[in-house]
C-alpha cells in the first residue's frame, strides 16, 4: 500500500500542477490548453518513475542500465511537442509561449517524479506569476518600445495607401521614406521606412483589417552596429 501511495502521488501532483499550468494557457485562448498539459505532465511523470522503480531489480552498475537517461529522452521528445505549436505569419513569431509552457510543465512533471514536490510546487506558482503578472509589463513595453524599420504594404486602393500613413503616424510612428514596389495586377505595393516608439504588431494586426490594404508587413531594421 505504501508502494502504492509512493508510485501515484507523483502523478497526482504531476497532473493538477500540469492542469494549473493548462488552464492558464486555456484561458489565454491557446492551442494548448488543460488537455495537453496534463497528458504531458502525466505521461513525463510516468517515464521518471518506470526509470525510478521499473529497473530496481537489476543490479547497479549494469552496463547499458541508466534510469536517467529516459528523462533525457522525455525533454527531447517533448522538443518536438514544443516546436509544433510555433509558427511563423507575416513576419512576427507566434506560440513561444506555449511552447515553453510545454517544456516548462515537463520540467514540473520530472521533478515531481523524482522525489522534489515542492521544487515542483514552487516552479509552477513562479510559471504563473511570470506569464500573468508580467504581461501587463511587456504590453506597455511593446507600446512604448523604440522601432525602425520598414512597412512593406500591399493595397488595391489609393485611399488604402492614405489611410496607412495616416495610421502609422497616429500610432506614434514617423515616415522615413516612402519607396515603390513592383505591383501585382491590380495590386500595388509599397515599402515605407519607419521610425518611433510604439506596438509594432498593432500596427501590423490594424492595417490588415484597413479597406483597401491587402496584406502589412513589418521587418525591423538592425541598428546594433551603428554604435552605442
Amino acid at each position: 500500500m505504501d508502494q502504492l501511495l509512493e508510485q501515484l502521488a507523483p502523478l497526482g501532483l504531476a497532473l493538477l500542477l500540469g492542469l494549473l499550468i493548462g488552464a492558464e494557457r486555456e484561458w489565454q485562448g491557446k492551442p494548448a490548453g488543460m488537455r495537453t498539459h496534463a497528458l504531458i505532465a502525466v505521461g513525463a511523470a510516468l517515464f521518471v518513475l518506470v526509470g525510478r522503480y521499473g529497473f530496481a531489480e537489476v543490479p547497479a552498475g549494469t552496463p547499458g542500465v541508466d534510469p536517467a537517461r529516459i528523462a533525457a529522452q522525455v525533454v527531447t521528445g517533448v522538443g518536438f511537442l514544443g516546436a509544433g505549436v510555433i509558427f511563423f505569419r507575416r513576419n512576427l513569431v507566434y506560440g513561444m509561449t506555449t511552447a515553453a509552457s510545454i517544456w516548462s510543465v515537463t520540467a514540473i512533471a520530472i521533478a515531481c517524479a523524482a522525489g522534489l514536490p515542492w521544487a515542483a510546487v514552487a516552479v509552477t506558482a513562479a510559471h504563473l506569476l511570470v506569464v500573468a503578472g508580467l504581461a501587463p509589463v511587456e504590453d506597455w513595453i511593446a507600446r512604448h518600445a523604440k522601432h525602425t524599420g520598414r512597412l512593406h504594404l500591399r493595397y488595391s486602393t489609393s485611399e488604402g495607401l492614405a489611410a496607412a500613413l495616416a495610421l502609422c503616424t497616429a500610432k506614434g510612428f514617423t515616415v522615413v521614406e516612402i519607396e515603390s514596389e513592383d505591383g501585382d495586377g491590380d495590386e500595388r505595393s509599397t515599402a515605407i521606412t519607419l521610425a518611433g516608439r510604439g506596438s509594432v504588431r498593432e500596427l501590423t494586426s490594424t492595417l490588415n483589417e484597413e479597406e483597401g490594404v491587402v496584406a502589412a508587413t513589418f521587418r525591423e531594421e538592425d541598428t546594433s552596429t551603428g554604435g552605442m
